[in-house]
């Protein structure tokens, strides 16, 4: 409840972590001024000339975070006209038409771009053909991209030998 800190991360986390509905709503309302002209969310309002900077690791995050919160207390719901755009910016970065370069220690486009998917999924918005962006490697990725792979196996119908890759991916 004492959090200091107030990036857009921060204050989504801090209302969904203490399940304060009012609180999470007056975030939301700020969600607009926080995306980029390609609808990812940035940390911090941009700025004049700032305007493709967006992250689509904060927006996946946002779209999961919510859509989890949501099914215990709907008021976490974000509004059609929020998420579209955010829908939209994660598809055109997971389709390789927006690119976001951000430092990382390894290489991580392909499990950011499982995010994505994963988020995407929650929602219907997540279809086969935009794993064909990726290289599935999941004997290779992090625990939390197997986990998001699992999840998109679950909720993405139609995906070719479906069964057989949950079976692997469990494993």
């Amino acid at each position: 409840a004492n959090y200091p800190f107030a990036c857009l991360e921060q204050k989504t986390s801090k209302a969904v972590g203490l399940r304060d509905g009012k609180l999470w709503q007056t975030v939301a309302a700020q969600i607009p001024s926080y995306l980029d002209s390609d609808g990812l969310a940035n940390y911090f309002p941009p700025r004049d000339g700032e305007a493709n900077h967006g992250s689509d690791t904060l927006t996946a995050y946002l779209l999961s975070a919510t859509h989890e919160a949501a099914s215990i207390n709907p008021a976490f719901a974000l509004d059609d006209a929020v998420r579209a755009p955010m829908e939209r910016g994660l598809i055109a970065f997971v389709e390789g038409k927006i690119a976001r370069d951000h430092w990382s220690p390894r290489k991580d486009l392909d499990v950011r771009k499982l995010g994505a998917i994963e988020a995407l999924s929650r929602y219907g918005q997540a279809k086969p053909v935009l794993l064909q962006s990726i290289t599935l490697a999941p004997n290779q990725w992090p625990t939390n991209a197997v986990i998001d792979w699992l999840n998109i196996l679950r909720r993405v119908k139609g995906i070719p030998k479906q069964g057989e890759l949950l079976a692997e991916a469990s494993q």
